[in-house]
């Protein structure tokens, strides 16, 4: 009797084991959740079974970390892998108010101009144009993903960034400015424009960044005003350095045993990518297998 019993036990804790490593949990960079969620949404439609979730605690301990800037292959560890699955791209914004916008709008808007906006002080800047002073720079007060990885683009990093730092997240941003006519920030399309209608939200002016830097928008850099326009240029030139543009990467253990881990990832990068422009993302592009971090899992694709 007591082997029975023995075996019953073990037999249970295997079981209890197997269910630990097919769940599924992530946290990380605020503003990829609506992305995150959709794709767990649609996962299960196919998967219906898979324990995959968004942590519910700050603190819990976690299958996926997602970031959303460039980090070096050995930064989280020699046990861990920082896996592409999307892309995203920041635009400067400001107040509708905002004596730059007007200007901004017709000409566009260099990328030497938004580094003097952002990484110098507008004291400095009063010295030799009056009216590039005429702003005040928004930016997160904390070192995060969409200030690392725009301070990235302007050569710098996210520290040198002048201006007032705001708590909270990248929506608190686009709040500050609301308030103050003054106000010039950055921003993800998903929050810049409107998911419904494809257009800039209210309130705010997009500055449009002159491509080839010659001073005007020509016609093929009218992309701004309809964010399926946009995207679709963003995808069609991955190589792009003239807009800001950075990928969403998991984070996972190496050599995680996490059959549902492995099938979900790969499941991001494939099906999952005909859902990222819905929401303000931008493809990840051809993903080949064979450099891929996972690939669908033979265990697990008839199992649920």
């Amino acid at each position: 009797m007591k082997a029975k019993l023995t075996g019953l036990f073990l037999l249970l804790g295997a079981v209890a084991s197997n269910a630990q490593n097919s769940k599924v949990s992530l946290s990380g960079t605020r503003f990829t959740y609506p992305l995150i969620e959709k794709w767990i949404t649609e996962y299960k439609k196919t998967y219906p079974k898979a324990d995959v979730q968004l942590a519910s605690n700050a603190g819990e301990s976690v299958t996926i970390q997602i970031i959303a800037y460039r980090a070096e292959p050995t930064a989280f560890g020699n046990d861990k892998q920082i896996i592409p699955v999307s892309r995203f791209a920041l635009l400067p914004v400001g107040n509708e108010k905002n004596p730059l916008a007007e200007k901004a709008i017709k000409k566009g808007v260099k990328k030497e101009e938004l580094k003097k906006y952002f990484l110098e002080d507008p004291e400095d800047a009063l010295e030799q144009d009056k009216d590039a002073a005429k702003y005040q720079i928004y930016t997160r007060a904390s070192k995060v993903c969409s200030s690392i990885s725009f301070a990235s683009y302007l050569g710098d990093d996210a520290e040198n960034i002048v201006g007032k730092g705001i708590t909270g997240d990248d929506k608190n941003l686009l709040e500050a400015i609301k308030r103050d006519p003054l106000g010039i920030t950055y921003n993800n399309l998903g929050y810049l424009y409107n998911l419904q209608t494809r257009e800039p939200l209210k309130d705010f002016a997009i500055f449009p960044i002159d491509l080839n830097s010659n001073g005007k928008l020509d016609k093929d850099e009218q992309i701004y005003g309809n964010l399926d326009q946009l995207i679709s240029f963003l995808e069609k030139n991955p190589t792009n350095k003239a807009i800001p543009t950075e990928n969403v990467y998991f984070i996972t253990n190496r050599n995680a045993e996490n059959e549902e881990l492995k099938r979900f990832v790969s499941w991001t990068q494939h099906e999952g990518q005909a859902f990222v422009k819905d929401l303000g993302f931008v493809g990840l592009g051809e993903v080949n297998d064979n450099k891929s971090a996972y690939v669908e899992s033979n265990t697990l694709k008839n199992k649920n």
